[in-house]
């Protein structure tokens, strides 16, 4: 099924989940904010994604939907929040039914906080979308494509105190069997020794 995905991001928290999607599966994606028309006839499936700002969509994807979203296609939603509410996706879903579009889904998830002071801080949420999130938006993508994907997995570094362990734990043994060697060598010379004393 040909995708594109319009977003719109300011604190780059639903891109995360706009290039999460794209490096999975074969999307397009464009940026509302660059590009002042678009085609979209040709693509049978047409996210739209943004951050919530005023309890909606930016202006500049709604503008984008209302003015290019073609007619009889199957509409998607993207948006990252900082409290959930059920009516974010109200304005635009509402073009998409005048334009006799079907939704055929919506995803939201915790995103950084863009209004106001918060704005410098990312507030509480700045670590949103964690990778279950962004996984959500994978499975959420792969249901209403009907395509497969795979989960993303989180790979934990060697620890470094492992490594330092080995390391002294190789340095000791080493000593230990050039120690073994020297009182063998001592040994034998005695011996000897002890010999040359008997046959004389």
């Amino acid at each position: 099924m040909k995708t594109v995905i319009c977003y719109e991001t300011k604190d780059e928290s639903v891109l995360k989940l706009v290039k999460a999607i794209e490096e999975k599966f074969h999307v397009d994606t464009v940026d509302v904010t660059k590009t002042r028309s678009a085609n979209l006839s040709e693509y049978e499936l047409i996210g739209f994604a943004s951050e919530i700002e005023d309890d909606g969509f930016y202006r500049d994807i709604a503008s984008f939907a209302a003015n290019w979203m073609p007619r009889d296609k199957k509409i998607f939603f993207l948006y990252t929040y900082v409290v959930n509410k059920e009516t974010y996706c109200e304005e635009i879903e509402g073009t998409a039914h005048f334009k006799n579009c079907e939704t055929v889904g919506k995803y939201g998830c915790l995103g950084g906080n863009v209004i106001g002071g918060f704005k410098l801080f990312g507030g509480k949420t700045k670590v949103h979308p964690n990778d279950e999130e962004i996984n959500g938006a994978l499975k959420f993508y792969a249901k209403i494509s009907g395509e497969e994907y795979k989960t993303i997995t989180e790979s934990k570094p060697e620890k470094p105190e492992s490594k330092i362990k080995l390391e002294k734990k190789e340095s000791k043994t080493e000593p230990e069997k050039f120690d073994s060697k020297v009182k063998s060598e001592k040994t034998e010379s005695k011996v000897k020794k002890d010999k040359q004393e008997e046959k004389k």
